[in-house]
């Protein structure tokens, strides 16, 4: 119950742990994923993978991602309130209904697995039919570990929370590495083994994250359980409580249902487009990997960003809203918004400028040209992906609800309506341009509804964007000058061309870095002057 932390004081700490706890589990999850696909040595299995996540991901979100933000928002409500029984029941709620929930969703997918294999693919449905079952099994396993991180989510123990991100990645990607070399080197199976311990790893990482999680409250309960049984009031009794709770989780809910609706048009309306287009059977295949596999984990890159700052969002505007501290409010939209386009649109850009190199030094791929331009693609909608979720949950933590859910039934099924007519004109590109049509109409019409309603000004986020994208610029020529003088490119070994790609990447950045200080962005984005930082620790030196 204690909130005197700086963390917890500011959203911008907050969301920089929360990004920083799943940027290790990115990163983790982008290094396993250069062996791993050499050890899987197949395309069509890497389509498999990615395809079945996809599935998995959208069912995962559908029974749970509204219960967990729905958690946070009262643990943060009845934590200003200093209403610790409240907060107690909530927790018990919390766990029953999503251990429920997460049954439910297993045994549909399950069931599912069967009718939806053929649909997504035309050969190895068997496989495809037996990865989406391994899957099914965690989603009854993970909304329990969401339960207990949306409580800390709600207490701001964002520290717990960030941790929670990278133990159980860590624990997944060193099963499945550790197992699928077993299965494929040492047992000498068909490598489809590997993809079934692949998956399956994802539910013995769950196992773990429940079991740290646990451990760690067991000793932080002690302390709301002190404060409950010296509190006077009685709580708000369960039956109140389960009514707002799932109140506040269905527009959560549906938010969920239709916001992650791109993986579910991934898995099934882009191979139809792709097929409109006449491309071949191979490379759509590639375009399929390259969007499900390679795409997923290099965009997760920026896109960290969004669930870092969302987690953030929920107790730091529900506290300020129930405060009424308005000017609060105010300050924290902007700087969310501040660092996603001072972080988000160069690290999106950089994917962009350095597509080719990627695919070429860090995974499999049979097509590197088509790999290359599909990830360069998936760029834009990186930064997309990043942006919207942010805006989306402001909106939701704001209580505007209403518009927001509407302007989302409209833009998912126009993007489900024009995706593949766009595909099929435009090749692979048309996904990207209906997503960037749809999500952009929702970021910028909820904005217009926040700066309207909250007296938000957003002049100094632009501000912000006109000297982001004279840095980016620069980043640009820079890291064409290199190309030219040698320094980057695919005319190389793997290992020499990995090692020019870090070069010109890093003087890049570095030149982003360099001309964003001189720029003062920095100063507006972080409010820290790092000039008076950088002479401080020059003098100390």
């Amino acid at each position: 119950m204690k909130n005197n932390s700086n963390v917890k004081k500011s959203i911008i700490l907050s969301g920089l742990v929360g990004t920083g706890g799943l940027f290790i589990a990115k990163l983790i999850g982008i290094v396993y994923a250069i062996p791993f696909s050499s050890i899987l040595g197949n395309e069509a299995y890497m389509s498999i993978y990615g395809q079945a996540y996809n599935i998995y991901s959208y069912v995962l979100m559908v029974f749970t991602a509204g219960f967990p933000f729905a958690i946070a928002t009262l643990v943060a409500r009845y934590s200003v309130l200093k209403d610790a029984k409240s907060i107690l029941s909530v927790k018990k709620i919390a766990l029953l209904f999503l251990s429920i929930t997460g049954f439910l969703g297993m045994m549909l997918l399950m069931l599912l697995a069967g009718k939806i294999a053929p649909v997504m693919v035309e050969e190895n449905i068997d496989v495809m039919t037996n990865t989406i079952r391994l899957l099914a099994i965690a989603v009854f396993l993970v909304p329990i570990l969401s339960a207990y991180r949306g409580l800390y989510q709600g207490l701001k123990e964002m520290e717990e929370y960030a941790f929670s991100q990278a133990f159980e990645q860590v624990f997944r990607v060193g099963f499945l590495l550790i197992g699928s070399c077993i299965v494929v080197y040492a047992l000498g199976l068909d490598r489809k083994y590997a993809l079934y311990i692949s998956v399956l790893s994802t539910s013995v990482a769950a196992i773990a994250g429940i079991a740290q999680i646990y451990r760690f409250d067991q000793k932080k309960k002690g302390e709301v359980e002190q404060v409950a049984a010296e509190q006077k009031s009685d709580g708000v009794d369960r039956k109140t409580l389960f009514k707002e709770f799932f109140t506040l989780s269905i527009p959560y809910l549906f938010t969920s249902i239709l916001g992650y609706s791109q993986q579910i048009y991934n898995a099934i309306l882009l191979p139809i487009g792709l097929r409109l287009h006449d491309y071949a059977s191979k490379t759509i295949t590639t375009i399929i990997s390259a969007t499900t596999y390679v795409g997923v984990k290099i965009t997760a890159i920026p896109m960290i960003l969004a669930p870092g700052f969302t987690a953030a969002i929920i107790p730091h505007i529900t506290e300020a809203l129930t405060k009424k501290d308005y000017k609060l409010i105010r300050k924290d939209i902007i700087d969310c918004v501040n660092i996603i386009l001072y972080i988000g649109i160069p690290v999106c850009f950089c994917i962009f400028l350095y597509s080719k190199p990627i695919n070429y030094t860090l995974f499999y791929n049979e097509d590197l040209n088509m790999a290359a331009y599909v990830l360069a693609w998936l760029s834009l909608e990186a930064f997309l992906g990043t942006l919207a979720p942010v805006v989306t949950n402001m909106m939701m933590a704001l209580e505007l609800r209403k518009n927001y859910l509407k302007r989302l039934v409209f833009s998912t099924v126009m993007k489900g309506i024009t995706i593949i007519p766009l595909i099929a004109l435009f090749g692979f590109a048309g996904s990207v341009i209906s997503s960037v049509i749809w999500d952009g109409y929702l970021i910028v019409f909820n904005l217009r509804e926040i700066k309207k309603v909250y007296k938000v000004k957003f002049k100094k986020a632009f501000w912000v964007l006109s000297r982001v994208l004279i840095c980016v610029v620069m980043m640009g020529l820079v890291s064409m000058f290199l190309n030219w003088i040698g320094i980057g490119g695919v005319d190389c070994g793997r290992i020499t061309s990995f090692i020019y790609m870090c070069i010109n990447g890093l003087v890049s950045v570095a030149t982003f870095v360099g001309l964003s200080i001189v720029l003062h962005l920095p100063n507006v984005v972080f409010h820290v002057d790092v000039k008076e930082l950088i002479n401080k620790l020059l003098r100390k030196a």
